[in-house]
Parts: C-alpha cells; sequence; structure tokens
C-alpha cells in the first residue's frame, strides 16, 4: 500500500493564498492610510496661506508651507506607485498561484460540477486579477475616506456638507442603476461572443469535414447571427454606460457649481471664511472623486467578487483524508455497490442497483448495443462522474477520491473517443508527462505499436499535432491503449478498444489482456459485440435499461453458445 501522511493536513488553496498575501495586504492597507491623509495636505495649505498667510503677511510662513505641501504631495505620489506595482504584482501572482489548481480542479469536475469548464475558471481568475491589479481594488479602498472627507467639510460648514453628501448618494445610486440595468445585455453580450468563437473553432477543428460538405456558408450564418446579437448587446451597454457616467459626471459639476455658488453667498454672509471655502471645495471634490471612481468600477468589483465566489466553491473539498493506495504488488478487489445513475435531465435511471465484486485478475465485460449506459458505466467506474447513489471502490479507496490523487497512477483508461495532443509521442504515452522511457516503451509493446513508433521520423520525440494525419486511426487508438497500459495501473477501463484496431494490434492486444490477468490486474472492457471473449470472467449485459448479471464461467459459455447459434442461423438464411 501507498500511504500519504495523515499528519500532514493540506490547507485549501483559499486559506493558503490569504496566508500568503496576508503581510502584503497590510502594507497596502497602510500605504493606503498615508495616501488619503496626505490628501489632505493641499486643502489644508489652501486654508493657511488665504487665511493666515495673506494677513500676515510672512513670506518665511508662505515659503515653508509650499516646501512641505510639495514634499507631501512627492510622498504621496511615490506610495501610489508602490502601491499600484504592489496590485499589480500581486494580481499577477493571484493568476499564477490559482491558475493549476484551477486548471486541475475543473478538469478533474467537469463532469460534476455543471457547466464549470477550464476556460470558464480561467476567465474568473483573470477577472480577479484585473480587478486587483488595476484600479478597480484601490477605487474601493479608498472609498473608506470618503465619509471622512464629508465629515470634514461638515466641520467646515454644515450646509456644504449636506450639498456634498447629498450629491455622493446621487453618485451611489446611478452606479448601482447602471451595473443592475446593464447585467442583462452583458450577459447575453457574453455568451454570443463565446457562441460565435465556438463557431469559428468548430471550423478550424473540422475544416476537413465542412469543406467536403461545402457547408462553410451554413456556419458563416450562424457565426453571423452570434455575431449580430453580441454587438447589437454590446451597444446597448455601451449606450447605457454612456448616459449613467454623464449623468455622474454632471452632478460633480451640479456639485462644484452648488459648493462655490452657496459658500460665496455664505462668504457674503460673514459666515464664512474664503480659505474655508476654498478648502472645502477641494475636500468636496476630493470626496466625490473618489465616490465616483468606486461606482465606474461598480461593475468590475461585482464581476471580481462573483468570480471569487465561483472560484471558492470549486476548490472547496476535503484535504484532511489520508489516501492509501493499492500497487501491482498487493491488489485489492474492485467494489461496485449498489450504483444507480441517470443524467440530470432525465426522468429515468439508465441503470439501477448495480452490485458486483471485480476480484484481481478478472476481466469485466460490459456489453450491450449503443446508448444503453456502456460509456456512462466506464465513466463511473473511471471516476470522472459520481454515482446518483451507491459507492465504487478500489480496495478501501473510493473511486473518485483515487481520481482526485494525480500523484499516483491508480486508473488507466481509454476513452470511446481517441484523443491525442500536441506533443510528443512519448508525453502522450506518458499521459503529457516527460515519463519514464523505460514505462513508455513497456506500455507501448503491451499495446503493439512500438515498432510502429521506431518508424517514425523521430520516434517517441516525433511530434504529433492535433488533428494532423501523421498517424492512422488505429495507430492513434494503439498510443491512447499504450497511455492505458502505462505506469502498471491496478485498474484498467478500455470503452470500445476493438474499433480501428487491425487484426495484428486487437491479438496483442488480447495477449497482453491475458498478461495483465496474470499480474493481478482489473480490466474492464465494454464493447457492442455480442460474443463475449474466453478471457471475459464477468459480464454485465444491458439491454433496454436493463442490466443482467452472468457472475460464472458457465453462464458466459451459455451466452455465448446461443449468440453463435444465432449468428449461424443468420449466416445459413
Amino acid at each position: 500500500m501507498i500511504n500519504t501522511d495523515p499528519s500532514i493536513k493540506q490547507l485549501n488553496p483559499i486559506n493558503i493564498a490569504w496566508n500568503k498575501s496576508y503581510s502584503g495586504l497590510m502594507a497596502i492597507g497602510l500605504f493606503s492610510i498615508f495616501i488619503n491623509l496626505l490628501r489632505l495636505v493641499v486643502p489644508m495649505y489652501i486654508l493657511q496661506i488665504l487665511d493666515r498667510v495673506v494677513a500676515s503677511r510672512s513670506l518665511e510662513t508662505l515659503f515653508m508651507l509650499t516646501i512641505i505641501t510639495l514634499t507631501a504631495i512627492i510622498f504621496s505620489v511615490l506610495l501610489e506607485v508602490i502601491r499600484r506595482r504592489m496590485l499589480m504584482f500581486w494580481g499577477n501572482w493571484i493568476e499564477r498561484f490559482f491558475g493549476h489548481a484551477l486548471f486541475v480542479a475543473a478538469g478533474l469536475k467537469n463532469s460534476n460540477h455543471y457547466g464549470k469548464k477550464v476556460s470558464s475558471s480561467l476567465r474568473d481568475v483573470r477577472i480577479i486579477r484585473s480587478f486587483v491589479a488595476g484600479e478597480g481594488f484601490t477605487a474601493w479602498i479608498d472609498l473608506i475616506w470618503a465619509p471622512i472627507f464629508i465629515g470634514l467639510v461638515f466641520l467646515i460648514s454644515p450646509q456644504l456638507g449636506y450639498i456634498l453628501l447629498g450629491s455622493s448618494i446621487i453618485a451611489l445610486i446611478l452606479g448601482k442603476l447602471n451595473e443592475r440595468m446593464t447585467r442583462d445585455s452583458r450577459d447575453s453580450s457574453y455568451l454570443a461572443g463565446k457562441d460565435d468563437q465556438d463557431w469559428v473553432a468548430a471550423v478550424e477543428r473540422h475544416s476537413e469535414t465542412v469543406g467536403s460538405l461545402n457547408i462553410v456558408n451554413n456556419f458563416a450564418e450562424r457565426w453571423y447571427n452570434s455575431a449580430f446579437i453580441r454587438l447589437n448587446k454590446g451597444i446597448q451597454t455601451r449606450t447605457l454606460n454612456i448616459y449613467f457616467f454623464a449623468a455622474i459626471r454632471i452632478t460633480g459639476r451640479f456639485l462644484r457649481v452648488s459648493i462655490f455658488g452657496f459658500g460665496i453667498w455664505l462668504v457674503i454672509q460673514q459666515v464664512l471664511t474664503l480659505g474655508a471655502l476654498i478648502a472645502a471645495s477641494v475636500l468636496s471634490r476630493t470626496a466625490f472623486l473618489l465616490v465616483r471612481s468606486a461606482m465606474v468600477k461598480w461593475r468590475e468589483m461585482v464581476a471580481a467578487k462573483k468570480s471569487y465566489g465561483r472560484m471558492k466553491d470549486l476548490l472547496k473539498k476535503d484535504h484532511t483524508s489520508p489516501i492509501s493506495i493499492p500497487n501491482s504488488e498487493h491488489p485489492v478487489p474492485l467494489f461496485i455497490e449498489k450504483i444507480s445513475y441517470r443524467y440530470p435531465q432525465q426522468t429515468k435511471s439508465i441503470f439501477r442497483n448495480i452490485n458486483l465484486i471485480v476480484n484481481p485478475g478478472e476481466v469485466l465485460f460490459v456489453i450491450g448495443s449503443s446508448a444503453v449506459g456502456k460509456t456512462t458505466f466506464s465513466r463511473l467506474v473511471s471516476g470522472l462522474i459520481s454515482p446518483r447513489s451507491g459507492n465504487i471502490r478500489l480496495g478501501d479507496v473510493h473511486i473518485f477520491q483515487l481520481q482526485q490523487n494525480s500523484i499516483i497512477q491508480g486508473i488507466g483508461s481509454l476513452p470511446q473517443d481517441t484523443t491525442l495532443f500536441r506533443g510528443t509521442v512519448r508525453e502522450n504515452i506518458a499521459s503529457m508527462s516527460i515519463g519514464d522511457i523505460d514505462k513508455v516503451i513497456k506500455a507501448a509493446k503491451l499495446a503493439g505499436i512500438h515498432n510502429t513508433i521506431l518508424a517514425l521520423p523521430k520516434g517517441y520525440d516525433t511530434i504529433i499535432v492535433e488533428y494532423e494525419p501523421l498517424l492512422s486511426s488505429g495507430q492513434r487508438k494503439a498510443i491512447a491503449l499504450a497511455r492505458a497500459f502505462y505506469g502498471s495501473p491496478p485498474l484498467i477501463i478500455l470503452d470500445e478498444p476493438i474499433p480501428h484496431l487491425d487484426k495484428s494490434t486487437r491479438s496483442v492486444l488480447f495477449n497482453t489482456i491475458q498478461q495483465l490477468k496474470s499480474e493481478g490486474t482489473i480490466i474492464i472492457i465494454t464493447t457492442q459485440s455480442r460474443v463475449p471473449s474466453k478471457y471475459a470472467d464477468k459480464v454485465i449485459l444491458f439491454d433496454e435499461q436493463k442490466h443482467k448479471l452472468l457472475l460464472t464461467l458457465e453462464e458466459i459459455s451459455v451466452l455465448r453458445n446461443s449468440y453463435r447459434r444465432k449468428e449461424n442461423r443468420k449466416k445459413s438464411k
């Protein structure tokens, strides 16, 4: 058994990120305090020179106040530059830190968390990075100081304070309305944009099929329809933005006019000094700019908050359970315990209460026609999806838990759709890692593709380009078979392995199955064939949402003979 250390408790990546970011965030908070305190320097300077320096006519005081103010302004700008650079590096660090974890989590959980695709998860972390590294995060940090500046204006003049408070509330309402009223058009524009990109990608991926069927015009029409929606919704969003931002600018200009107009009246009434008026005007402008900047970035804040929530949910999992994984020296049975499954949009289950044990060294054949649940069953046993009820265990380890452990090769799998990735043959066999070359060659020999690989231009270092016809369908499938055999996993699942394989490769495959049986490997094979292989130890027969278990060699032999008699009668006719 291979055991992880149960004394080591792994934290959730979200918690790790916050712990690592704590000291930097404290520094950013401290810088924000000084930056916003230094915003008071200019109004204080104006107040002093107009109300005191003019009266005292002291040039020394004027000179010293000017030097202090200029020094404070330079210091404030330097702090702002440092803060922006820190946030820029923090944003990039966020994308690097979470990118890999999200890529893995979204890829592994794609079947269980519907809609959680790798691209959308990485888009979420990019949204967070843009919010942090851009002006959105600083705008909302500095918004905390807006009430303080409003309070200072109230100290100078309650009347001017009420004018500033009312204008700020109007700006807040406009910002909230802008986000809410553009939400539907933004979502529609994004979905339409994703749709038109999908049509372009489909033509690029399947250019030969599209060209041979002469349907490129039909694809162009579908792209045009999606692009039309995207552009129209985009115009709708931008038009509303223009209106709302114009309203916020008008509010700001009305504020300045009101402050000066009413302030001059107060000066004439000798309730307020001219210096106090100008200082209140500068404070009002500063406070309103803080509010306006946050409102302009309201949409970015909401998007970042939603992205953070989705990212947090995706990365939320239990890291405390120790994992014990069997290796080939200590093989353990596969327990399939009363599993049932149906897809979310289906009303009836594909199958119910399948219950059996596959012992080490046994081959389980899953037989049935198309669309009866064979591939679904293979995905369940692979840990790609979870059953609606019941459990699947390899020994005492749940298959889904085993699937999530990327350190150990516990399951070898050949999906029905053969896919090779951009990389070398060696990397494809080693599941896109460099891999141990001896294990790679061993797996290739087990799949009967070793000699074919040696005949390639660079052997195992030959680059495979996706969709390039360097290899035939059968050769691609054989390489995918080698990938399933790589590392001698204790459980191997082959979904429809026979199609596209030539006679010699099929012969090698069944010899390999016999060899793996002798080594204690559990093998599950799905097929549409009506005649179970002589290597079958157990059979599940799917037929019209029903299943029948054949658990003895006598039952399998009777089934095989009955199918052969049916085939012979068909041939005789």
